[in-house]
């Protein structure tokens, strides 16, 4: 089994990121684990969108 861990700012661009890598790699999947953080930094909210992938 193995993993890909993506991250990134906007969740669209998440989709994306995971769509060309199913695309490319063609794995057989076993789980998808979605995580959004949010943190402040200088007042202003800052998400990270993050996608675990077990295949």
């Amino acid at each position: 089994m193995k993993i890909k861990i993506i991250e990134k700012t906007q969740e669209l661009d998440l989709e994306d990121a995971v769509n060309d890598f199913i695309e490319k790699e063609n794995p057989t999947i076993h789980k998808i684990h979605y995580q959004v953080s949010m943190t402040s930094h200088n007042g202003e909210l800052e998400y990270s969108f993050s996608c675990l992938i077990e295949y």
